[in-house]
């Protein structure tokens, strides 16, 4: 096989980008806008593909209604169980091969837990093996233990889900089209215990499930999806419940951080933005008013300094954040969290013990 090296050119590179979040936290809106910006305002040029029992349809105009700020014009495929990865596969080929400049698919987390999905797959395999495994010992007499068979069982019952997976994803990086994919998210919860005083005047402790708000956006929140998926695309943001359509970046490099507005919802912009860059341009940057600038240099300055009073100094600054001005650090936590680190290592005292001493 004879190979040949040419010098390299930005000028169409598909697009995967991602977008995760619960019910409400305005998906498949920011798609629909991500993927018109896309397509030059176009929205024939958008293939929709649905898992959500047509719920993409809610977006798309009434009869004799006309394409607006929020209603599209989109092509639209009612994708149905077994949500398998080569059911994907398929539907994905079809609207490439049909010349689709961008895909939208809501939801891809039906691969991994919806009917057919991945999970269910696993889970198949894992019944088949015990179930093996019990005949095999009752036929030979040995005692049988469900609970350690399923354990033995399901770490090897989970190679074919995902080679099937990793297909999949093969077929989404070859794509001609770019891609706008929808993601569920589920919030985490932890439980911790806390003192209560009962009616005789006594403190008792209970132990109660809590929403972990102490924790960034980011890492509160889990797209419910194969955990490296995420990390395979161009760029995956969060959207959550609480700020609908505002993201916060989950996977957002340097040369897409222009076109990716941290403050404010996403629109149109974004799509037009990131096509320009994927053509060979530069993704312009996201116009910012002089308040915003201010507010957002104030920030930074305020980041910097707890930063550099140490790790303990910048988590106790971060908890005191709301979800917005969280989401605006995201182009400096890095720097934020060098900096804090930096500080520990050259203090004589424990990292993040800088109280003042009387």
């Amino acid at each position: 096989m004879t190979y040949s090296f040419a010098p390299a050119v930005r000028d169409r590179v598909g697009l995967l980008i991602g977008l995760a979040g619960s019910t409400g936290s305005g998906k498949t809106l920011s798609a629909l806008k991500i993927a018109r910006g896309l397509a030059g305002g176009d929205d024939a040029k958008v293939a929709f593909i649905d898992t959500e029992g047509g719920r993409g349809k809610h977006y798309a105009p009434a009869p004799g209604e006309k394409p607006s700020e929020t209603v599209f014009g989109f092509q639209h495929c009612d994708l149905r169980p077994p949500f398998t990865p080569e059911t994907y596969r398929e539907a994905i080929e079809a609207a490439d091969t049909a010349g689709f400049e961008v895909i939208v698919i809501d939801s891809f987390s039906h691969v991994w837990d919806g009917d057919g999905g991945l999970q269910d797959m696993h889970d198949r395999l894992v019944d088949e093996a015990v179930e093996k495994a019990r005949a095999a010992a009752q036929e030979k007499g040995w005692r049988f233990d469900e609970g350690t068979s399923r354990d033995k069982a399901s770490i090897g019952a989970w190679k074919d889900p995902k080679t099937r997976h990793k297909r999949l994803v093969s077929r989404l990086l070859q794509c001609r089209a770019h891609l706008v994919i929808c993601m569920r998210a589920d919030e985490k919860m932890r439980m911790e215990t806390v003192e209560e005083e009962g009616r005789n005047g006594k403190t008792f402790k209970k132990t109660i499930i809590v929403q972990p708000k102490d924790m960034p956006l980011a890492e509160r929140w889990v797209p419910i999806v194969e955990k490296r998926f995420p990390y395979e695309l161009t760029t995956s943001l969060l959207l959550t419940p609480t700020n609908p359509g505002v993201p916060v970046p989950i996977k957002l490099q340097e040369q897409h951080r222009a076109a990716v507005p941290l403050e404010r919802w996403i629109d149109e912009g974004v799509g037009r933005a990131l096509a320009t860059w994927a053509k060979g341009g530069a993704a312009p940057a996201a116009a910012q008013t002089g308040r915003q600038s201010k507010g957002r240099e104030r920030l930074y300055a305020d980041a910097r300094d707890a930063a550099d009073r140490g790790i303990i100094a910048l988590n106790d600054f971060r908890r005191a954040l709301d979800e917005r001005a969280e989401a605006a650090l995201a182009p400096i936590l890095e720097e934020l969290s060098r900096r804090a680190a930096d500080f520990d290592l050259s203090d004589d005292r424990f990292p993040g013990d800088h109280s003042e001493t009387a």
